[in-house]
């Protein structure tokens, strides 16, 4: 029988208004507690922290929250963006 391990991580969209802009901002989090926000570098996105949120030894005390800034990753850019 094989075995399946299926990662504690979810990932989400937020809708958000800033200055008139509207932005579609994807995140992941996974674990509990203190909340532990993951930015990436500029030339990266979220996944650069995977390995932090399937961590058991992190995700027990910590709530890691990665995302993808607009432009970036699962990020779209701003909804006026002209490319």
């Amino acid at each position: 029988m094989q075995s399946v391990n299926i990662e504690p991580v979810i990932g989400r969209y937020l809708n958000l208004e800033i200055e008139s802009t509207s932005y579609r901002v994807y995140f992941e989090e996974a674990g509990q507690g203190i909340p532990l926000l993951c930015l990436h570098t500029a030339g990266a996105d979220s996944r650069q922290y995977r390995h932090l949120m399937t961590d058991e030894a992190i995700t027990k005390h910590f709530r890691v929250v990665a995302f993808d800034l607009p432009y970036h990753g699962r990020s779209n850019p701003p909804d006026r963006w002209r490319g």
